[in-house]
């Protein structure tokens, strides 16, 4: 769950204090009261760790989503209160005519994402052949990672190994003029075999990672 910070009553004309969140696609959202912004990062954290959403206007129209449901959550304790957060006495029937519309809305935005019941009990009945096909396809991909990661271990190994015997054939100055010490042989394994190592790793992990959500 992210940090909730607060907009101070200065930052506003009405002298409220906002409980500022960060949207899923990266924008700030001030909500009125702490619990709202805890609710919103409970839910957007919720969405995030059980969906894929790999383009940036899925990330818009779950950001769309929240603030719809944000809302919702909002009147729906207006509404059980008969009172807002101010304490003055609401509108019913024009709170539940809001709940209505924005309920709709978020049913049509759920639908868009492909993350309503109805798309996730079709994805759970998709047939035992397209199961296996989808996991032999992972594996030809992860069989691929893992001969780039043998190719690289060897190729440094290699490359270590030649430039350790190196080091021991020359003498002090030919050292110097090679700039070979332990040193820059440890810089250069650091820069060159162990950035490069966790990148490619980095990036497998984030797509193997939406893999594991639509298993």
């Amino acid at each position: 769950m992210g940090l909730v910070t607060q907009t101070p009553a200065s930052a506003n004309p009405y002298g409220v204090v906002l409980h500022t969140v960060i949207a899923p696609s990266g924008s700030e959202l001030d909500l009125l009261t702490q619990e709202e912004a805890l609710r919103y990062e409970q839910v957007r954290d919720r969405y995030l760790k059980d969906n894929a959403f790999p383009n940036v206007s899925d990330l818009q129209d779950l950001d769309r989503l929240l603030v719809f449901e944000i809302m919702i959550y909002r009147w729906q304790l207006w509404l059980t209160r008969g009172f807002d957060y101010q304490h003055s006495r609401v509108d019913e029937g024009a709170i539940k005519s809001f709940i209505k519309e924005y309920s709709t809305e978020v049913r049509l935005l759920k639908l868009a994402l492909g993350i309503d019941k109805a798309t996730r009990d079709k994805e759970k009945g998709e047939s035992l052949a397209d199961y296996v096909a989808k996991l032999l396809e992972r594996a030809k991909v992860f069989g691929y990672h893992r001969n780039r990661q043998y190719e690289r271990s060897v190729t440094a190994f290699w490359q270590l190994r030649s430039m350790i015997m190196t080091y021991d054939r020359c003498d002090a100055e030919e050292r110097t003029h090679l700039d070979l010490s332990p040193e820059t042989i440890i810089d250069w394994f650091r820069d060159n075999v162990i950035k490069d190592w966790d990148e490619t790793e980095e990036s497998f992990r984030k797509n193997q990672s939406m893999w594991i959500r639509d298993m």
